[in-house]
Parts: C-alpha cells; structure tokens; sequence
C-alpha cells in the first residue's frame, strides 16, 4: 500500500511484510470517526502504525483517542519509583525516576525494568487477560543518534513462513507466561529476582499459536514472558520456545522505529507483533518521556486458558 487515504492523511507502508506510517494526521484537534476507523484497519492490517506528529496536546487526549479502541487499561500498582503520573490510564515509559530525574545504574528496580522492556515480548502477556492495543507517544526525546528505537517482530509473517510439519506440532500447545520469567531472564543477578522460583509466582496460559481475530491469520504468540509449555518437560519446551523466538526475532521480520519528534505515537497491536525497547548512549545522560496507554483484548482469545474471574486483579502491563 504506497499511499493512501483522505486529503492530507499519507500511508506509506515500511517494512515488506508489515508496518506503515501515517504523515499529516494532527490529532491535536481530535478524530473523525471515519479517520479513527481507517487508522484502526491499518493497526490490524500492518500490526503497527507509526503517526509523525500526531501531537496530542496532554495526556487526556492520548487517554482520550486510545479509548476509541476498546476497554482501557488503568495501573492498579503504580511503584513508588514511578513518577507520579496525574491519570492511571497512562503508564511511564520514560527513563526518569520519582522525581523526574534521569535513572542512573544505581536505581536498581529501574534498570532491572529498562532490562527486561529490552526482551521481545507482547505486552501483558503474562496476565489472565491479555493487552490487545498499545499506543506509546514520545513527550520529549534524547538527542538523534543517541539510541532509543523501538523495534517491532512480525509474529504473523513468521508464522507463515514456518514449516507444515513444525505448524502441526506446535498448533495446540499452551505456554506458561510470567512476569518473573522476564524479569530472571533480563537481570539474572539482581538480588531483587534471582532468588525467586517462577513457578511460585503467578502464571497465565496462553496458545503458542494464536488467531488474529481481525485479519484471520495466526500469530507465533512467543514472547520473552514465556516460561515453558504446559505438558512438555521444561528443557524440551524452553528449547522450543527459544527456537520460536529466534525464527521470529530474524532481520527479514523486524522493523525499527526511529523516534524523530515530540508528538510522534505508535501505535500497534500485541495479538499480531512483539515488540521491545532498545537503550543507547542517552541512559543516564539525556532525558526521554515516553507515555503508553494500553487497551485490554476483547476477542475470543483474550483470556487465553486463564480464569477470567482472575483477570479482575491481575497486575499491570509492562
């Protein structure tokens, strides 16, 4: 799709498989339901949208248009090494701690975070409930050339691509997801997880292979909250684990977002991409404050083999 839309609203598509851009789309005087409409079947055709200078005005706005896509997401555990935000609709992805200053190697519980967002993963894939829509909106950015992208997995087309025989195999298996596993994996010597047992902790299941209701294709649902797969003797079913995610992880599927302005958003869908953070020469030095609103999955396979009644508590995105 080279271009394409209403006067002024460009689609140019970025990556051979997925993901496109969207220039002169100023949502700082809101969105037509039709605009809305055609952004939301670009989300779920190309599993990631990028919108240059969307430029919401403050957060309510961003809180405002995330809505639109369904039942949004509110943190219920905000750490006190958190800035405290004004809304709980809106999760910091900055890199400044409680008082708004810039995270050092010495916060601990921060850089243990950075550490882990920096894994592929889909977010919130380690609840009951799991987040369909994110939308990530730079506030204020460190330096060009100082790091910071995001890069995006194109877990459908990796899908596709598999072998018949590997499809057959693995099509009704059930991964173990946990938030820990993340953690442990990312800071395998931080005396805040090393010492604790995954599998003590709370877990969700989730299908390795999921169906992305909208377009009617599957996705390699493997993120780096997957502990093992229900069923399999644990070294079996990491070892497939770790071969599924690095089939999807290859340079043909990935896209990297480069954050060029404040103002710019992404906006993408965790049932069809993974995703992670990437850090660079800014951490420690340059301020970037990054706002995320999620929205949690409605469709069929939102809870996944999970309790739904679980999911009225369960913990936040990350």
């Amino acid at each position: 799709m080279g271009s394409a839309g209403e006067p002024g609203f460009q689609v140019k598509q970025v990556h051979p498989t997925f993901a496109c851009e969207i220039q002169g789309l100023d949502l700082s005087q809101g969105i037509t339901d039709d605009q809305f409409n055609q952004v939301r079947d670009l989300v779920h055709e190309y599993g990631v949208v990028v919108i240059r200078k969307a430029n919401f005005p403050d957060d309510l706005a961003h809180i405002e248009f995330s809505k639109r896509f369904g039942d949004i997401e509110k943190s219920k555990y905000r750490s006190a090494h958190m800035r405290p935000l004004p809304y709980p609709e809106i999760f910091d992805i900055s890199n400044l701690d409680e008082n708004g200053e810039v995270v050092t190697h010495s916060n601990e519980r921060r850089t243990t975070a950075i550490r882990g967002n920096a894994l592929w993963h889909a977010d919130g894939s380690f609840n009951p409930r799991r987040t369909y829509i994110s939308c990530l909106r730079a506030v204020e950015l460190p330096p060009k050339s100082t790091g910071g992208h995001t890069e995006y997995a194109d877990a459908r087309q990796a899908y596709d691509d598999l072998p018949e025989e590997t499809k057959a195999k693995i099509k009704d298996l059930v991964a173990i997801h946990s938030f820990y596993h993340n953690r442990k994996t990312a800071n395998p010597d931080s005396p805040l997880f090393k010492d604790i047992e995954v599998l003590d902790m709370p877990v969700s299941r989730h299908k390795l292979v999921t169906n992305h209701e909208p377009s009617g294709r599957h996705m390699l649902y493997v993120t780096s909250y997957a502990h093992s797969i229900e069923g399999m003797p644990l070294e079996e079913g990491q070892k497939l684990l770790k071969e599924l995610a690095d089939h999807c992880k290859q340079e043909k599927y990935v896209f990297q977002h480069h954050w060029e302005s404040p103002g710019d958003v992404a906006v993408w869908d965790n049932t069809a991409v993974l995703h992670r953070a990437t850090t660079g020469a800014y951490e420690g030095k340059y301020r970037r404050d990054m706002r995320r609103t999620c929205i949690n999955d409605s469709g069929p396979e939102a809870y996944g083999l999970n309790d739904p009644a679980l999911a009225a508590n369960q913990a936040n995105s990350s």
